[in-house]
Parts: structure tokens; C-alpha cells; sequence
């Protein structure tokens, strides 16, 4: 795996029905809690961070995380990749790939830059957003 960035089959959900930005930001922060990642109290940090900068990164990505302050929230560095094949509309575009972020300190703009890093081919971008393997979704980010 990729130094500080932890991705594992658990916290990679394919094929799932459109919901609005809110609530793919809460299930993106869920999941995370759920698989130990963070505490409770990232949940409502992520949703603050949206209303600080839009999370939509352009070409059907948004990579939602917590606010600064949340950083005491979270137990160890990890993300979640979360697939809605028909889109959830953010601030400035439509995501087909919602990719959920927690870093330990500095540690998630590392990790950001991975993600940003392991998705730069387009054609690798457009079959993640599409994609039935999670073993496809898994290699691309721990490989």
C-alpha cells in the first residue's frame, strides 16, 4: 500500500444510487467512521468543510474531508471510495466518484496528492467511475 494511504475492500461502494451532495458527504464520513478511521465528530466537519471550499475536484471527482479542526477527530489516515454511476450534484459539478478522506496531521494532503496522482489518466478515472470490481478500484489506489 501507498505510505499513509489506507484503502481497504470494506470502504470501497460500487454502483450506488444517486443521493444530494449532503448526504454523499455523510455516508462518505459514516463509512469512514465505521471502518475506525475517524471519530463521530468528523461527520459534521465534513459537511462544514463543503460550505468553506466545494470538494468537487473536476472530471466527476469530488474528495470530501474534514475541516482543519477536525484533524483531532481522526484515529488513523485512511480513505473510502464511494461510486454513483449516475452522479451526485456539488458545488460546481456532477461526481460519479466520491472519495472520502482522513489524514492523521499533514498527512492528508499527502494523501490528496496520491489520489490526484493515481487518477491523473483519464482512462483510468472514466473506469473507476463505472467499474463492478472492487479489486480494480482496490489496485488503483494501493498498488
Amino acid at each position: 500500500a501507498k505510505e499513509g494511504m489506507i484503502l481497504v475492500r470494506e470502504g470501497i461502494k460500487l454502483g450506488l444510487p444517486t443521493v444530494s451532495m449532503e448526504e454523499a458527504i455523510v455516508a462518505a464520513g459514516e463509512l469512514l467512521r465505521d471502518l475506525g478511521y475517524v471519530d463521530d465528530d468528523y461527520i459534521p466537519a465534513m459537511i462544514r468543510r463543503k460550505e468553506e471550499a466545494s470538494v468537487y475536484m473536476g472530471l466527476g471527482l469530488a474528495i470530501p474531508h474534514g475541516t482543519e479542526d477536525a484533524k483531532r477527530d481522526v484515529k488513523r489516515s485512511g480513505i473510502i471510495v464511494m461510486q454513483y454511476p449516475d452522479g451526485v450534484e456539488f458545488n460546481g459539478g456532477t461526481a460519479q466518484l466520491v472519495i472520502g478522506i482522513a489524514g492523521v496531521g499533514d498527512e492528508h494532503l499527502e494523501i490528496l496528492g496520491q489520489i490526484t496522482e493515481a487518477v491523473t489518466e483519464e482512462e483510468i478515472l472514466e473506469e473507476l467511475k463505472k467499474t463492478t470490481d472492487v479489486d480494480y478500484v482496490l489496485n488503483t489506489f494501493t498498488n
